[in-house]
């Protein structure tokens, strides 16, 4: 059997994304290089690949582990997420309210009725964050206080090289 270790869920979360990342330029890697001029530098797009292969089949695992850790806590995770999209879709909202003078040559009065004025909106916002915030706050100490058994392998994989 393959060598585990213990990591908090903050480090797993890490090192999940420095494995995407490595997998990220492998692609790069070997989408660039497979065909190349014959007087260039010429790149091992095979083993890049095979390396490839076995970081995707790593990070697989990584995030099964990470999953089932989070069992406990995903209604949170996924509050999280809507929240997050509420702040962005409030952001983004025209909230122009009033008479102004628009258009040229002939400028004309336009008359906007905004259902959710700024003040709702920054009311809004503010209360979306507070919320943000406490449910940040519990997972990132769930995250620190979590441990999972990783291949030390994998955890090697992720290894600033």
């Amino acid at each position: 059997m393959a060598e585990t270790l213990n990591i908090t869920l903050a480090k797993a979360l890490k090192l999940k994304n420095r494995l995407a990342g490595r997998i990220a330029k492998l692609s790069l890697t070997i989408q660039t290089y497979n065909s190349t001029q014959e007087k260039s530098e010429q790149i091992d797009v095979r083993a890049a690949h095979a390396e490839r292969a076995d970081l995707v089949r790593r990070l697989t695992d990584l995030k099964l582990a990470i999953a089932l850790a989070n069992a406990p806590i995903q209604r949170d995770i996924f509050e999280l997420a809507e929240l997050k999209a509420e702040v962005t879709l409030l952001a983004a909202l025209n909230t122009k309210h009033g008479t102004f003078l628009e258009g040229y040559p002939t400028s004309g009065q336009v008359t906007y009725i905004a259902q959710f004025r700024k003040t709702d909106v920054d009311a809004m916002t503010e209360a979306l964050e507070t919320r943000i915030d406490a449910l940040q706050d519990k997972l990132d100490t769930f995250n620190a206080k979590t441990a999972i058994a990783i291949d030390a392998g994998t955890i090697a994989a992720g290894e600033v090289k």
